[in-house]
């Protein structure tokens, strides 16, 4: 499993340390205790078939150490989803880093090769059917779901979405991001390929900005591992959308 921790840095490459199976999370020194850029954050994770792919697992931790750190933590909500999407409990008291343990763990690369997985939070929910519908991805029914959660809130809200591939249902997705444009509501997508994938395929998602009436609060990103500079990246590009957007966006 790749341990995932904040840590300020000045560059992609400073400060950066080993961590077990890969490197610690890194992203540009937050602002979060100056008040700058707390809003209200959204996690949603998809399993398509039920399985949580490595990939999703790991940004998913990242995501919630991100928020914790940049944005005053996951308060709007977190799912995971194949067809309807099951709403589990956001990171408490005991941490951002026990929560991730107990939905997120996925074992030593060792253990996945052997076929050999930890009884984390997700696999539970799988054996309970909780996720219906898993021959096929869809996301809409995420996205209605976070709108409503994000409607009784105060301020901006920003929802992260992770992939490993495309929902197959691209219409119904953009109809919903459309009607969510008129909210204080900004949609980060990731695409969290398999290592040495150069680009995990979202279909709709990477269509978005084709045509003149698609909504513009949003941004669509890649990944195919979650190295040291890879988050540190990504981190970045993911404040500065969110910075632009929020300082253009008003909030009633």
């Amino acid at each position: 499993m790749c341990l995932l921790e904040y840590a300020p840095l000045s560059g992609p490459s400073a400060g950066l340390k080993a961590g077990s199976g890969g490197g610690m999370i890194r992203w540009p020194t937050g602002r979060a205790a100056e008040g700058e850029m707390k809003m209200n954050t959204a996690l949603a994770v998809g399993v398509p078939r039920g399985l949580l792919h490595f990939t999703a697992a790991d940004g998913a931790r990242w995501v919630a150490r991100l928020a914790e750190a940049e944005f005053g933590g996951v308060n709007a909500g977190v799912w995971f989803f194949a067809g309807e999407p099951v709403r589990v409990p956001a990171p408490g008291r005991k941490g951002v880093e026990a929560w991730a343990d107990d939905w997120l763990d996925q074992g030593t690369p060792g253990e996945r090769m052997r076929g050999v997985y930890p009884d984390n939070a997700v696999r539970r929910l799988l054996e309970k059917q909780a996720f219906r519908d898993t021959y096929a991805l869809r996301l809409a029914p995420t996205l209605e779901a976070v709108l409503d959660a994000s409607a009784s809130l105060e301020g901006h809200t920003v929802a992260v979405v992770l992939l490993t591939e495309a929902p197959a249902d691209g219409a119904a997705v953009v109809s919903t991001l459309k009607r969510a444009s008129r909210y204080p509501l900004f949609w980060v997508f990731i695409g969290a390929g398999a290592s040495g994938d150069e680009s995990c395929y979202l279909g709709v998602l990477d269509t978005l900005g084709d045509e003149p009436e698609d909504p513009a609060n949003l941004t669509v990103l890649k990944v195919d591992n979650w190295s040291s500079v890879t988050q540190w990246f990504t981190a970045r590009r993911v404040r500065r959308a969110v910075d632009r957007w929020r300082r253009a966006t008003p909030t009633g």
